[in-house]
């Protein structure tokens, strides 16, 4: 029973879920920055050939934004 608790309340098994928190915001946060920059490019594109030269998969990332 006495080792239950400390299980519950130690430190060092506490500190686990956060690193887990901290690879999936990480993580999260490499997506976003990924799908920011293909749409950035789907712009760049748009501001020097025009509307007319995207592609329908360009056009769906734009319209999901």
């Amino acid at each position: 029973m006495f080792t239950f608790f400390r299980n519950i309340f130690c430190r060092k098994l506490r500190a686990h879920p956060r690193v887990a928190a901290d690879d999936f915001e990480i993580a999260y946060n490499r997506q976003r920055q990924q799908r920011q920059q293909e749409v950035d490019r789907i712009l760049d594109k748009i501001s020097a050939k025009g509307s007319a030269s995207l592609t329908k998969k360009e056009r769906e990332i734009l319209k999901k934004r």
